[in-house]
């Protein structure tokens, strides 16, 4: 089965928001280059390989930060805001 959750926590009093899904992980060699602009894992002409890059941008412009858990066996994107 193919599935997304969402959770909310905190940290010393640090916002936590997580995005997991039902993947089993992100091989290591993309994992470096993950929020790079214009990289993409899919084919010519099926994606820019830009929705993670402005993602971080955004997030770092308002004191925020986007990282990937390397925590198996599910895929995870991490958020943290500032207090």
């Amino acid at each position: 089965d193919k599935w997304v959750k969402a959770e909310v926590t905190a940290d010393n009093n640090i916002p936590i928001f997580r995005v997991i899904d039902s993947g089993h992980g992100i091989p290591e060699p993309v994992q470096k280059r993950l929020f790079e602009p214009f990289f993409t894992t899919k084919p010519v002409g099926s994606g820019t390989g830009l929705g993670l890059s402005i993602a971080k941008g955004i997030l770092e412009s308002h004191g925020a930060s986007i990282s990937l858990v390397d925590n198996p066996p599910n895929t995870c994107f991490e958020i943290r805001f500032k207090k």
